[in-house]
């Protein structure tokens, strides 16, 4: 595996860090012409003590080889084939991407032509340079009603900066926005990756980006930058409706705000946020979920406002700079904090009117936890790991499924990335995932199948790399059936069946995924940014069967179970929101939003209830050593459960 450990200016070296044997080495190469001709260029290698040492030469080449590793960081270029199906700004509109060329009328004119669907979403690629504009890209143009993605090349390759001084960028009473998403809550599916939108000097009303999402879609890989500063907001997210969506690896320099969200429904999962130099908080929340694991944050002012009926979890938070006058988190509503550090503030906590002395938490609760049984007074804290990331950037190891006689045989070509360019295809009965294959990518693509069909895509080759699935929307009818040691990660896509698993299926990984969850075997789960919805038909949304089940950020619409835990399965949630929308009939009052069953559960979510008989009657069922008991939604002073705790003491 290569892991990227520093990045210099590409007019010097760039630092990777790369296991050998047993040691870790430093590998250092010269630019060259491109980041292919990297296997040319002359290595050097150097244990931690500096002394040089030798490389094989099957080191050299596993170095070529994995730069694509290196790429998912978002700190070098992307490469794609050509025939992703995706409108290109520059080839197909005349962007010049070139930093002096106003490209507002080029960027326009594909969104306005663009008519943007569930059935037919716009992606838009931006190959690298500098798109110079001078008003809002509005994503709402006629004919579209959601479905529109940016994609970039790379963040420090792709630019979108709004020209200095820009008229109607100056008010800070009324703020524009450089992209602007719809809103509504049909917002689906909207993708910005691996770009910079920089909103220039002299705009102190500009917003970077002014994005909604709905039921899945993310911001990934995106530096948002003010050149002066100035600037009302970089993301923001307080139009109807926010979420859930997925904003990772994003960092954010200057303005008034780094973040700020706003709105009862929906949610946000946050993850790896880099903050600087805000002049009122870094985040900003308003009566919205957060779930933020990875902040960073380098201001004079909090790290974190919290207001109205809002609930922040914050994981691993490292607040910098600070100020003997605030605290790192200005909070009035409610928060669930665990390791998290403030350097230079008064506090790490500010709750209400009381400044708690502490600079560090392991765990900070801000309200009493509950629990059924005796159980301790904190969350499971179970294991976290990442979700594995991969991009080839050599394309001759790309294979798209169109090329091939049958989408098996692609998967048979040997090739590391397998890719179905933008549209519409159909499964045969079962598909063989091999070992060779490091990456299925969809492009908003759809798999289906004939109404009369069924189809498997089955994993059960082993493999020391995880599998990734990407991009997709999976009929009901295709069944996803991980029978393999083998990691998989399914990111960014609809699942409309669910995932069927084996007693030695390996772990699993989820990522701004919709989805019904229903495992039969134990596994090793981690969800980032998951959504249920079982709008249709009632029925249990999650379903851990004695594995382990790690979630930052669940958001679930529609009756039946939200989760339930069985056979000794540990199932840790870290919010978001539990919405079941439809009215109960007095046959379903007995049922509970969470089932706990001999197993153990530690819990933190935020209930919106929409009107009556629209809530759980009973919030958490729990049953141990043979004893059931019920938390009821009538004992609940509030409709936030900072944290309840089902679990017995090791």
């Amino acid at each position: 595996m290569l892991y990227c450990r520093k990045l210099l200016s590409w007019s010097a070296i760039f630092t990777l860090l790369i296991p050998v044997a047993s040691c870790s080495y430093v590998v250092q190469a010269e630019k060259k012409e491109s980041l292919s001709s990297i296997a040319t260029a002359e290595v050097l290698a150097t244990d931690n003590n500096q002394n040089k040492v030798s490389l094989e030469q099957n080191q050299s080449v596993k170095l070529a080889r994995s730069l694509g590793e290196v790429s998912s960081t978002g700190s070098l270029v992307k490469n794609f084939p050509d025939d992703i199906g995706w409108v290109d700004i520059k080839r197909d509109y005349g962007a010049k991407g070139d930093g002096i060329t106003d490209d507002t009328p080029a960027i326009r004119k594909a969104l306005a032509e663009a008519n943007a669907s569930y059935n037919e979403p716009t992606l838009i690629y931006f190959p690298e340079g500098t798109y110079l504009v001078s008003d809002t890209l509005e994503w709402s143009s006629k004919g579209q009603s959601c479905c529109v993605s940016f994609q970039g090349q790379g963040k420090d390759r792709t630019i979108i900066k709004l020209k200095d001084s820009s008229p109607g960028f100056d008010s800070v009473e009324q703020a524009k926005a450089v992209i602007r998403t719809r809103a509504g809550n049909v917002a689906f599916r909207h993708y910005i990756r691996d770009l910079t939108v920089n909103t220039g000097i002299g705009n102190s009303g500009a917003i970077g980006i002014d994005y909604i999402a709905n039921n899945r879609g993310a911001i990934e890989d995106v530096n948002i930058e003010s050149g002066d500063g100035a600037g009302i907001t970089g993301l923001s997210m307080i139009r109807e409706w926010p979420g859930p969506s997925l904003v990772k690896n994003v960092s954010i320099d200057g303005f008034k705000r780094g973040i700020r969200t706003f709105h009862s429904v929906y949610s946000v999962t946050l993850e790896n946020i880099t903050l600087r130099n805000q002049t009122f908080a870094g985040i900003q929340n308003t009566s919205n979920a957060l779930a933020i694991r990875n902040l960073q944050s380098n201001n004079s002012v909090p790290a974190i406002k919290n207001r109205g009926s809002g609930l922040v979890i914050v994981l691993d938070g490292n607040f910098q700079g600070g100020s003997p006058k605030v605290s790192a988190i200005d909070n009035t509503a409610q928060v669930y904090a665990r390791n998290i550090q403030a350097q230079g503030y008064r506090s790490a906590i500010k709750h209400w009117d009381e400044t708690l002395p502490a600079l560090s938490y392991d765990e900070y609760i801000s309200a009493p936890v509950a629990s059924l049984f005796e159980s301790p007074a904190h969350s499971l804290n179970l294991p976290i790991e990442e979700t594995p990331a991969f991009h080839d950037n050599n394309l001759d190891n790309w294979a798209s499924v169109r090329d091939y006689p049958s989408i098996q045989a692609a998967m048979n070509s040997g090739k590391s990335t397998i890719y179905f360019p933008t549209g519409n295809y159909s499964l045969e009965e079962k598909i063989s995932i091999p070992a060779t294959v490091r990456k299925i990518i969809g492009f908003e693509s759809k798999l289906g199948v004939p109404k009369d069909k069924q189809a498997i895509l089955k994993i059960e080759e082993d493999s020391p790399h995880p599998l990734i699935l990407e991009g997709f929307l999976v009929n009901e009818r295709i069944t996803i059936d991980h029978a393999s040691p083998r990691t998989l990660a399914i990111e960014h896509s609809k699942l409309q069946s669910s995932i069927h698993n084996a007693p030695n299926s390996g772990k699993l990984f989820l990522e701004d995924v919709q989805n019904i969850l229903q495992l039969e075997h134990p596994q090793n789960v981690w969800a980032r940014q998951l959504n249920s919805e079982t709008l249709k038909e009632p029925q249990t949304k999650v379903i851990n069967n004695g594995g382990n089940f790690w979630i930052l950020g669940l958001k679930t619409e529609g009756k039946g179970s939200v989760m339930e835990t069985n056979n000794g399965g540990k199932t840790e949630l870290l919010g978001t929101l539990v919405y079941p929308v439809r009215e109960f009939a007095p046959t379903e009052k007995k049922q509970a939003a969470f089932v706990n069953n001999e197993s153990s559960q530690s819990l933190i979510y935020k209930l919106q209830v929409s009107g009556k008989n629209r809530n759980y009657p009973i919030q958490i069922k729990e049953t141990r050593q043979g004893k059931t008991k019920f938390l009821h939604s009538k004992e609940l002073s509030e409709k936030i459960i900072t944290l309840f705790a089902g679990y017995q003491a090791e």
